[in-house]
């Protein structure tokens, strides 16, 4: 299988040309909002839909507050958008590979979706064990999760409980995608495929392609 992947759009798809790309599916790994409102919601759904993939798997991120605080009308909004599968904190079996989909990342400010390890923790103990292509928007600790400006603080800002639950699922685990962290965009194998799919930068302009993997 063939997955093109991206991640932090916030509400600069338009400005995204994934026509030249060819995969099976396209997974959005979160944050395709800036504002978190519905309109922005509605906007990305709408552009998703039209994309020419046989799959499209989308998560949220920490800029998603209108599907935090009304999950209900987020899930009236998805049905009308048949092609696409939302993920939050569940899975999906396509073509015999397990998809799993979080929206968390650790916690920083008051953001949609975060949380400190220790609730991190019994959020990363839901991913099965036999997950193939995991999802999640923020990165594990140690791997394409490093900031630029570190402030005097580990400039290694991923979540250690997701490493260590990829750890202990390594044997199953073919790619990791995330994004979050817009400077650390890039693509590297530990035990697994990783991908931090970023397309913004940090000053938020579409600088980064879209990374094509194949599994």
């Amino acid at each position: 299988m063939t997955i093109c992947c991206i991640s932090d759009t916030h509400g600069k798809q338009g400005e995204l040309d994934l026509s030249k790309y060819t995969a099976d599916a396209l997974i959005h790994a979160g944050d395709f909002m800036q504002r978190g409102t519905k309109t922005e919601a509605i906007l990305l759904l709408e552009w998703l839909e039209a994309q020419n993939f046989k799959y499209k798997i989308l998560i949220s991120g920490n800029h998603s507050g209108i599907i935090a605080d009304d999950p209900k009308w987020f899930t009236h909004a998805l049905s009308q958008f048949p092609s696409i599968t939302y993920l939050n904190d569940s899975g999906v079996v396509i073509e015999g590979y397990n998809f799993y989909g979080s929206p968390y990342s650790n916690q920083f400010g008051n953001w949609s979706f975060m949380a400190e390890e220790t609730e991190l923790t019994k959020v990363w103990d839901k991913i099965p064990d036999d997950t193939n292509i995991l999802i999640t928007h923020g990165p594990a600790y140690g791997c394409l999760d490093l900031v630029e400006k570190a402030y005097g603080k580990d400039p290694h800002v991923g979540s250690k409980s997701l490493c260590a639950r990829k750890l202990a699922i390594q044997d199953s685990l073919l790619l990791h995608v995330c994004g979050h962290i817009h400077c650390a965009y890039g693509a590297t194998t530990t035990s697994c495929k990783n991908v931090n799919a970023s397309v913004l930068n940090d000053s938020y302009k579409l600088v980064n392609k879209p990374i094509v993997v194949e599994i």
